[in-house]
C-alpha cells in the first residue's frame, strides 16, 4: 500500500506541474511578436493552430493522469477491488490510447520535416504509450474480476 501512496503523490505533483506549465507557456507565447510566431510555426502541419493542438493533447494527458490518480486514491480508500477504480483506469486507458494514436498520426503527417531518427523515436514512444493504455485496460478488467470474486467470497463466508 505504501508504493501506491507514493505513486499517488508523484502523480499529484506531476499533474500540478503540467497544469502550471500551461499558463506559463501561454504567457511566453503571448509576449512574442506575430513575426516570431509565424516563423516558429511556418513549418508545422497545423500552422498557427499548433499551440492549440498541443494544448488539446496536454489536456487529454492531464485528464488521463487525473483518472489514474483518482483510481489509486480509490485503492487507498476503498481497498484494491472496487468498481470506481476500475472505471477510472478504463477511462484513462482509452484516453491514452486516443492520445497516442493522434500522436502517431501527427508524426506521420510531419515526416518530411523531421529526421528518420526523430520519427522513429517518436513512434516508439507512442507505441509504448499504447502498451501502457492496453495495460491499464487489462488492469481494469482484473480489478473488476477481483471485485466479483471478493463479493462472492464475502457472500460464502
Amino acid at each position: 500500500m505504501k508504493k501506491i501512496i507514493i505513486l499517488n503523490w508523484v502523480l499529484k505533483i506531476f499533474i500540478g506541474i503540467l497544469i502550471l506549465a500551461i499558463p506559463i507557456n501561454e504567457c511566453l507565447r503571448y509576449n512574442m511578436s506575430n513575426e516570431a510566431l509565424t516563423l516558429i510555426y511556418k513549418d508545422s502541419v497545423f500552422g498557427n493552430y499548433s499551440p492549440y493542438i498541443m494544448l488539446l493533447r496536454i489536456s487529454i494527458l492531464i485528464i488521463a493522469l487525473l483518472n489514474i490518480q483518482k483510481g489509486l486514491q480509490g485503492f487507498i480508500k476503498d481497498g484494491y477491488f472496487n468498481f470506481k477504480s476500475s472505471e477510472r483506469f478504463k477511462i484513462s486507458g482509452y484516453l491514452l490510447l486516443i492520445m497516442s494514436i493522434i500522436g502517431i498520426a501527427i508524426v506521420l503527417m510531419c515526416m518530411k520535416q523531421s529526421s528518420e531518427i526523430e520519427i522513429l523515436s517518436d513512434i516508439i514512444i507512442y507505441l509504448l504509450l499504447i502498451a501502457i493504455a492496453i495495460g491499464l485496460l487489462a488492469f481494469s478488467d482484473v480489478v473488476v474480476k477481483g471485485n466479483i470474486l471478493k463479493t462472492e467470497n464475502d457472500l460464502t463466508v
